[in-house]
């Protein structure tokens, strides 16, 4: 299991490591630069490009950049003063975390209600209903969900909040639009797991043993099939947490995703690759943790990964 474990580690550590290369020389092919104020004389902007350091070398520039994220320095950020990236983003990211959490625990938990339900009436109206929705669901932009609701349920109906994140009732439109194509890719996918393991040769044993349908479905049917479910819930929350940009600037939420987007349109190098890599860095460390539960689970996992 160490071994497996450290393997995984370093695979993660080279991934997160490319990816802030790529970050890092994707900002140098930006046109324009972060100081297209007209205001500025050339002479001002040659002196904030040595301030930032940006009229030395692209390597020199790099070096420096991992050397003071080995210490915890993101930069300052050009748009808010030189203020520290990494306490802009973590004044901003729970904001983004609760969003996302709330999404991915509704939709989880109706998604695989719903693939059990879907799974258990193959071939019917509830299984059809069920793969309707789903592929409706994850096929639908988030943003479009959120505009019809927006309009029904804030302003035709008027029960929510059209926009702000000031309470209960101004969570429930953007949780539920982004927990839609949670719902519907855990629904799919609980289903399809349901539908195959209805089929394995202990669920007829034990059908012939006798036991209730109640029992088989709970204790050998839905446990085996939420399983191969851990392998998505992972990476899905670390997308939902982080992609929850769109959400945010539709409903006005104050998240890192209206930041990310005000420091792209500016060529805030330092926020945007501060916000990139913790966007990476959850997604990458979501990885590590589904491939740890799940060699925990399937010991077979763990096995042909420390061989490999």
């Amino acid at each position: 299991m160490g071994r497996y474990v450290l393997k995984r580690l370093g695979y993660m550590c080279v991934t997160f490591y490319v990816v802030i290369t790529l970050t890092f020389l994707s900002m140098k092919l930006l046109p324009g630069t972060p100081f297209q104020n007209p205001k500025l004389s050339p002479v001002q902007i040659n002196q904030l490009k040595h301030y930032y350091g940006l009229d030395q070398p692209v390597a020199v520039q790099y070096v420096k950049y991992l050397w003071n994220l080995l210490h915890g320095d993101m930069g300052g950020s050009f748009q808010f003063g030189n203020e520290s990236v990494s306490t802009l983003l973590m004044a901003k990211f729970p904001v983004s975390m609760d969003l996302g959490l709330e999404a991915i625990i509704l939709g989880t938990i109706f998604g695989i209600l719903l693939g059990i339900i879907a799974g258990l009436h193959r071939g019917k109206v509830l299984d059809w209903g069920t793969m309707v929705f789903s592929v409706l669901g994850i096929s639908i932009p988030s943003f479009i969900f959120a505009g019809v609701l927006q309009y029904f349920l804030g302003v035709y109906v008027q029960l929510f909040p059209v926009a702000g994140w000031n309470g209960p009732s101004s969570h429930v439109l953007p949780v539920i639009s982004l927990a839609v194509g949670v719902l519907a890719e855990v629904a799919l996918f609980m289903r399809t797991e349901m539908v195959e393991v209805i089929n394995q040769d202990y669920i007829v044993t034990a059908q012939a043993k006798g036991l209730s349908r109640a029992a088989i479905v709970y204790k050998h049917a839905i446990r085996n099939a939420l399983i191969p479910v851990v392998t998505i819930l992972g990476p899905l929350t670390a997308a939902i947490i982080t992609g929850s940009l769109v959400i945010e600037s539709i409903f006005g939420i104050p998240g890192i995703g209206s930041q990310y987007v005000s420091s792209i349109t500016t060529n805030d190098y330092p926020m945007i690759m501060g916000t990139t890599e913790l966007y990476a860095g959850l997604f990458i460390l979501s990885i590590f943790v589904v491939d740890i539960l799940y060699g925990i689970i399937d010991p077979r996992i763990r096995v042909s990964g420390g061989r490999a």
